[in-house]
């Protein structure tokens, strides 16, 4: 993916519809619909576990069958993609989709054209970094732009990943979600194995795409997009947006300072040391994700109604007891899924002579402690979010992100990945005190 160089060279949201005039339409939207309102309320956590999975198994595949450059390239893309569904829009999504579920279906789609609209701008706004990067890289302009496409398209998806939730759509979101972050990185796991021209970070990206543009059109197609026309006559509402914005505020700085604490380092990685490097700390980050992923989807977003409902009560007693029981609960699953991936990556470095990998144990293990006092930090998260605590959570977000990028720039340099490591591990403890500071004893009454 470098210029004169060859070719070949990884997910939270909140919780429309009309008929279409042809029968064939109808038909085909008949199948999104009873998508969208049947299935079972442990089906977007199986299609969440299934996402993870593809990730997981293209992270595996780049690394067994590509390059650790490769996997450091697609790490770079990645990062810069997870940092772009925060910037991109100001956080509009969550303030204006909580305004969408009494809307009428007309004013629904035309505050969604209205977000649309918006977030081109954003897109047309940032377009020129592009060629800005072109001059002070090694990339080639087409991957660059490709890498601009793909984190335009996770912007958008994401934006109507949470207009398709709060619409009372779980169902069809999460498959959406899956099509975008799960299915697309199978079927490049099963191509490649299969057709060996196709192993390429190229092929990767373009799935990537496609995965993405799949997902947005499905999402559209049940947000009725074909009756946009319609609405050419009426303007668009700037000062709803404006209005949004300024209420998004304190979400989107505290978005970034927890997104950037956790994705930046890859960035840093990158200018000091190789994509080598970056390519084993997106290798080691697809475990510590799957575990963030996996623990809080399965208790604390199980724990979190409980919490808000005793904080709600001024139930002391029983937001303590509630709070406590998350706390040890993601202490041992959280620490038991540490040390499996610390055991099967051992193994699995052994069992393939990854001489890299086996080098970098104790980064590894470094981010895995990380990992696990993040987790304990996310419980804090809900439990200051129960109690309306939004300053002391954005506030340690921002924190986070200063402390993370100031550890990683003194330690990157002099220790390389195991820098990385110790960074994640100080940054998190810093987030961890902050929580703890920001909850203290809950008194009701």
């Amino acid at each position: 993916m470098r210029r004169g160089g060859s070719e070949p060279d990884l997910a939270a949201a909140e919780q429309c519809t009309n008929d279409m005039e042809s029968r064939s339409t109808s038909a085909s939207r008949g199948l999104v619909h009873r998508i969208a309102r049947h299935g079972t309320s442990g089906l977007p956590f199986v299609l969440r576990l299934a996402s993870l999975a593809g990730k997981f198994g293209l992270s595996l595949y780049i690394v067994r069958y590509l390059s650790l450059d490769d996997l450091g390239l697609y790490g770079l893309v990645f990062s810069a993609s997870m940092i772009a569904v925060v910037l991109y829009g100001g956080r509009i999504d969550h303030d204006l989709a909580r305004r969408i579920v009494d809307m009428p279906a007309s004013e629904t789609r035309a505050l969604l054209r209205d977000k649309t609209v918006f977030f081109l701008f954003n897109y047309a706004a940032t377009l020129p970094l592009v060629f800005v990067m072109y001059a002070f890289r090694s990339e080639t302009l087409a991957f660059l732009l490709l890498a601009y496409l793909v984190c335009c398209l996770e912007s958008y998806a994401n934006l109507l990943f949470v207009t398709t939730n709060y619409l009372g759509r779980p169902i069809l979101a999460n498959v959406a979600f899956f099509i975008r972050a799960g299915l697309w990185s199978l079927l490049v796991v099963a191509i490649g194995l299969v057709l060996s021209p196709t192993r390429t970070l190229w092929v990767v990206l373009a799935f990537w795409v496609a995965g993405a543009s799949a997902s947005i059109a499905v999402n559209l197609w049940h947000l009725d997009v074909v009756r946009w026309p319609g609405l050419r006559a009426v303007a668009v509402d700037w000062g709803r947006i404006r209005s949004a914005l300024r209420r998004s505020f304190p979400i989107w700085i505290g978005s970034i300072g927890l997104t950037g604490g956790s994705y930046l380092d890859r960035f840093v990685l990158g200018a000091f040391l190789d994509l080598k490097v970056v390519g084993l700390a997106t290798f080691y980050t697809s475990f510590t994700a799957a575990i963030v992923t996996l623990v809080s989807s399965g208790v604390l977003n199980v724990a979190a109604p409980k919490l808000v409902g005793s904080a709600s009560r001024a139930d002391a007693d029983s937001y303590n007891r509630e709070l406590r029981r998350a706390g040890l609960t993601v202490a041992a699953l959280g620490g038991g899924l540490c040390l499996m991936v610390w055991i099967v990556v051992v193994q699995f470095a052994a069992a393939l002579h990854l001489r890299e990998i086996e080098e970098s144990l104790l980064a590894l293990g470094l981010l895995l402690i990380a990992t696990l006092v993040r987790l304990i930090a996310e419980t804090g998260f809900y439990g200051l979010y129960s109690r309306h605590r939004d300053r002391a959570i954005w506030v340690g977000n921002i924190a986070f992100l200063v402390a993370s990028l100031l550890f990683n720039l003194l330690l990157v340099p002099v220790l390389g990945l195991t820098g990385l490591g110790v960074a994640s591990v100080l940054a998190n403890l810093l987030l961890l005190a902050l929580r703890r500071e920001g909850l203290r004893a809950f008194r009701g009454g």
